[in-house]
């Protein structure tokens, strides 16, 4: 088949996904890659990542690539001139890569391209809107150093603040206690500094720790709940806010790890946004991320219908069966 490809890339901190399309919406093949935040792993390591995922597909289906757009976790925004320009350096052309936030793309997934806003809780967490007139409003994705209420991570490192405060005996007793001793292989709570701090100790798996946090404060945990509760509340909080600047972007989708895993995390948020917006809608995200960045990709040739849409995402739901 001589037809050129669009593809469309989920860039995460640690891992990619990315998927080729034909003109019809077809999915022509989907693979794998490493992660694309450059602030984390440098920007050369991050450009041949990417080179080496459009190569592969473009191997698989025997097709060139006409147009890619990557969503990249270290962006907030499109891509400028110059971020652009240094990931144009080698086998991908100017004019032929379109690079946004990870961000944007979930959105895409959610909303089409129609006003909404996109809530994502992963190892780190960001909130997104798009307004009437097509404006991104970005909320949260402050980073793990600063602010991502409701990430992974940040439950993990408040879960062992918690857990240090029944050690010294200035909070609550926790479960979580145990849990950091065996999630992290130490012996005595004293030990958990040489494991956090070890070199090889990433964002990621430091932000592993979150699931013991959600499953305590499912059972009842009165530290792992206040942590929950209290993240939940001001992600929702940080939502409405959003809401508040352009109503007619009321329909809220959620997206992320600690959204897919913990249906309290959800409920907590859910209430908390109804409280402060009562006009706000939690929808289904019918489209994953990588898919968004191709809704994107046919919404910018005005050739997103729903013919495409149908296509898009049945063979996708094929080649994901596939996999399994």
């Amino acid at each position: 088949m001589s037809e050129k490809l669009l593809i469309g890339i989920d860039g995460g901190g640690t891992r990619s996904t990315a998927v080729a399309a034909y003109p019809d919406g077809r999915i022509a093949a989907v693979t794998k890659g490493g992660g694309l935040n450059y602030h984390h792993s440098g920007m050369e390591t991050v450009r041949l990542r990417l080179e080496s995922m459009v190569e592969a597909l473009c191997r698989q289906c025997g097709c060139q690539a006409d147009e890619i757009c990557a969503g990249m976790s270290a962006l907030d925004a499109p891509a400028d001139e110059k971020t652009l320009s240094l990931f144009t350096t080698g086998a991908l052309r100017q004019g032929q890569l379109d690079l946004q936030s990870d961000a944007y793309i979930a959105l895409m997934g959610f909303t089409l391209g129609q006003p909404g806003v996109i809530a994502i809780c992963g190892t780190g967490s960001m909130l997104l809107m798009l307004d009437e007139k097509g404006r991104q409003h970005v909320a949260g994705g402050w980073g793990y150093l600063l602010s991502d209420a409701g990430s992974g991570y940040t439950l993990a490192r408040e879960g062992l603040l918690a857990v240090i405060d029944a050690v010294e005996g200035t909070g609550p007793e926790t479960l979580l206690a145990a849990d950091a001793l065996q999630f992290f292989g130490a012996d005595t709570p004293r030990e958990l500094i040489n494991r956090v701090y070890a070199p090889e100790a990433t964002t990621a798996w430091l932000a592993g720790f979150a699931k013991h946090v959600l499953a305590r404060a499912r059972e009842g945990d009165a530290a792992a709940l206040e942590i929950l509760s209290r993240n939940m509340r001001r992600l929702a909080g940080s939502a409405a806010q959003l809401i508040r600047r352009a109503p007619e972007a009321g329909r809220v989708g959620l997206y992320g790890g600690v959204f897919c895993h913990s249906d309290m995390a959800r409920d907590l948020f859910e209430k908390e946004l109804h409280r402060l917006a009562p006009e706000a809608r939690i929808c289904a995200v019918d489209y994953p991320p990588e898919l968004g960045a191709l809704i994107h990709l046919f919404r910018k040739r005005k050739a997103l219908t729903g013919e495409v849409l149908a296509q898009m995402k049945s063979s996708y739901q094929e080649h994901c069966d596939e996999r399994d």
